[in-house]
């Protein structure tokens, strides 16, 4: 964590197409539907995360084992919800990166300190590439945590394991960022907690695409 830290898709479109039939239509708000009133799950599109939702949240109760439907902006909301993930879960996301084998003590972390696992896991995949970062790879500190601007490298701290980090940082966001008259505390969101946690401006978006893609793909 820098305390301040640090896809195109273009669409081309036809000029002659009139657009989707009525039907199309018809049926994308049935489906809509089904996932707002029957299973929880936010359709909007104001984050930019829109109905894939529904693959994030299928996803999350498969890999977790858990009945029900797990929405992730509800994560995004509130940090401090459970996540039901296993170990194993979230080994089979990280295997083969420079995070591999550190399932336990992410969710180790969360049962300790009411940080979520998958929130935890994204932070570090985002601030450390995934475990490759001179800081991880020499200092076992995944979350970049006292890597300051302006000497990033010589000012972050040194853990004896990348696991110890987890828990040390997990602690810290939990007591500083998560508690109501912590030294950082703006709310429980993604986006509170990133108002003093980096420089970066657009570190909450940044944490959100890495922990959808890792409950999506």
């Amino acid at each position: 964590m820098v305390n301040k830290i640090d896809t195109n898709i273009q669409a081309r479109i036809v000029s002659s197409f009139e657009g989707p039939s009525q039907s199309y239509y018809d049926a994308k708000n049935r489906f809509e539907s089904i996932l707002r009133d029957k299973l929880g799950v936010s359709t909007g599109t104001s984050q930019g995360y829109g109905v894939a939702d529904a693959t994030v949240a299928s996803n999350l109760s498969a890999m977790n084992n858990t009945s029900g439907v797990y929405s992730v902006n509800n994560v995004y909301s509130d940090v401090r919800l459970g996540s039901g993930a296993t170990a194993d879960a979230i080994n089979a996301k990280l295997e083969g990166t420079g995070m591999a084998g550190l399932g336990d003590a992410f969710v180790a972390a969360e049962a300790n300190y009411g940080v979520n696992a998958w929130f935890l896991t994204s932070v570090a995949a985002h601030e450390s590439g995934y475990g490759t970062s001179k800081i991880a790879q020499d200092k076992n500190n995944l979350f970049g945590f006292q890597a300051y601007d302006s000497s990033p490298y010589a000012s972050a701290a040194t853990f004896a394991s990348k696991a110890d980090s987890v828990d040390y940082v997990a602690k810290y966001l939990s007591e500083n960022y998560l508690t109501e008259g912590g030294s950082y505390y703006n709310g429980v969101s993604i986006d509170s907690i990133g108002k003093s946690y980096a420089t970066d401006p657009d570190w909450s978006t940044k944490v959100k695409k890495v922990m959808a893609n890792l409950l999506t793909y």
